[in-house]
């Protein structure tokens, strides 16, 4: 019997996704069908567009490399296996899945967190944990604190003890920041934050900016610092004194979660989901749209105003 599920897919690259009904793939090879109920973007989604990542995989396919959904009446995540990127994704009412993408959702934890926990979870906790080996006697300076993988670090390294401070540069964003217990750091600019962050002498910045405030980050950092680089929304170039690196014995450092295996993304979304449970990490999503207004979410995603994550609802009732 033909299954037919609303999704939104990308048909032409650098274009609006085409929101319609689409016949759903035939389960294959052991896979599974999840009804979904949320999916969330992420730069990565407009990576995709571009065709930056997966520019050669066939189209039209469905967008959406993460979220959440039911299967067999269980609460599961959905993520992995080339979801989104090279075979239809989440951003539809129904996905066609490995088993090994399914991750099960503990108790506690709602399916809008659940639909985050794959991508911005498992960033923060490697990027804090793994990679940046956080203590509580590290002053740590998080950038671009308001997103959602920002506040994530945040609240983790607060949750460590650590002395966190918080950059944004709006204003209107400091209040979400102070609410991860940060203490918000406002500059618009990589001027403006080597101005305020001087002073703080961090001994690790959090980047997820690039550009220009790469470099800052390295003139204020602390000697014997380190930096961890997780995004460059600001910019994927960046100058920089390495004269500076070497004379503190800095350590610069990078997590990207698309080249890890399998088993690691699964433990990763285990480790984000028992974080979530335990209250340990924090992922705020500020607002859910229908998935009829796709094109609306992906913009205020570029544009940079969300404070937090953005997710759709695809559930096949949603408004």
């Amino acid at each position: 019997m033909t299954v037919r599920t609303l999704a939104a897919q990308l048909v032409d690259l650098d274009a609006a996704p085409l929101v319609a009904e689409t016949e759903l793939r035939e389960p294959s090879d052991g896979e599974v069908v999840v009804d979904m109920h949320y999916a969330a973007l992420n730069p990565l989604d407009t990576y995709v567009i571009k065709g930056a990542v997966g520019g050669q995989a066939a189209r039209p396919r469905v967008l959406g490399v993460e979220g959440a959904g039911m299967w067999e009446g269980r609460p599961v995540v959905v993520h992995g296996r080339g979801l989104g990127i090279v075979r239809d994704g989440t951003w539809a009412g129904q996905v066609v899945a490995h088993p090994d993408a399914l991750v099960p959702v503990p108790d506690g934890v709602s399916l809008e967190a659940a639909a985050c926990a794959a991508v911005v979870g498992t960033t923060a906790i490697r990027a804090t944990v793994d990679v940046g080996r956080i203590e509580d006697t590290d002053r740590v300076l998080v950038l671009g604190a308001a997103g959602g993988v920002g506040q994530a670090v945040c609240s983790l390294a607060c949750g460590a003890g650590a002395q966190v401070w918080g950059q944004t540069g709006s204003a209107d964003k400091l209040q979400a920041v102070a609410a991860t217990g940060a203490t918000p750091l406002l500059a618009a600019s990589a001027k403006e934050l080597a101005a305020a962050a001087d002073p703080l002498v961090p001994t690790m910045v959090f980047d997820a900016l690039g550009g220009a405030f790469t470099g800052a980050a390295v003139d204020v950092l602390a000697e014997y610092g380190r930096l961890v680089s997780y995004g460059t929304s600001a910019g994927a170039d960046s100058m920089l004194s390495l004269r500076t690196v070497y004379r503190k014995n800095l350590v610069i450092a990078g997590y990207g979660g698309g080249a890890e295996p399998p088993d690691r993304i699964r433990a990763g979304t285990e480790l984000a989901l028992r974080a979530l449970r335990e209250g340990d990490l924090v992922i705020p999503v500020c607002e859910t749209y229908p998935l009829a207004r796709v094109a609306a979410a992906l913009d205020a995603l570029i544009g940079r105003t969300a404070v937090g994550k953005i997710l759709l609802d695809v559930r096949s009732t949603a408004p």
